[in-house]
């Protein structure tokens, strides 16, 4: 399915109008405990400059910034990104098609239940800028929500204006062919606050 191409400015308008609930909430258990294995992956590799891509309003990101990594972010919402600068963390506006930064910027990445809202296929050219910025052997996590098949806005969501999302079935995500990465680990998790849709959580290395 290809959107229309305005799908920005709704994800923009419907997270930009969201921001004061977003902000004053904590991450879940589940969220914080992934984050938790990631960055244990993290240190083992001595890892220390960490992207977040589609940092909402930054809680995870000051997550990590707490643990002593070195933490930049994006949201393409910019009052997402006021929230994540008053956390601290160094953010900028940008989306996943072009990162404001320069190759091999960072050891590491991560896309909490953002990579979502990328349609299926903007997913190779997101993947191939995401690698640009990320040294060889760098780890990225994908953390998305799914289990079926949907591509396009939710006709009842409960934001406004509707917000694209892109889910697939397990073994769809699996065997896909991510330009720049290989896949070293997959995993589903059911005790999320997402009733109708499972987290699927993955994590890649940069070839």
């Amino acid at each position: 399915m290809t959107p229309d191409p305005s799908y920005k400015d709704d994800l923009r308008k419907a997270y930009d109008a969201d921001v004061a609930r977003r902000d004053a909430m904590e991450p879940a258990t589940w969220r914080i405990e992934t984050i938790d294995r990631f960055s244990e992956a993290l240190t083992e590799g001595a890892a220390s400059t960490v992207l977040e891509l589609g940092c909402g309003t930054g809680q995870l990101a000051h997550y990590l910034l707490d643990m002593g990594f070195a933490v930049s972010a994006i949201d393409l919402s910019p009052r997402n990104v006021e929230a994540t600068k008053r956390r601290g963390v160094d953010a900028e506006v940008a989306d996943f098609a072009s990162l404001p930064y320069a190759d091999a910027s960072f050891d590491a990445a991560f896309a909490f239940n953002s990579l979502i809202h990328v349609p299926e296929n903007e997913l190779p050219e997101a993947f191939a800028e995401i690698r640009r910025v990320l040294i060889p052997g760098a780890l990225l996590l994908v953390v998305v929500w799914g289990g079926t098949r949907h591509e396009g806005p939710l006709p009842d969501d409960w934001l406004d204006p509707p917000r694209y999302f892109s889910f697939y079935a397990d073994d769809e995500i699996v065997a896909m062919q991510i330009p720049g990465f290989t896949l070293v680990d997959f995993t589903t998790r059911d005790d999320t606050e997402d009733l109708d849709h499972h987290a699927q959580i993955l994590f890649f290395r940069a070839i």
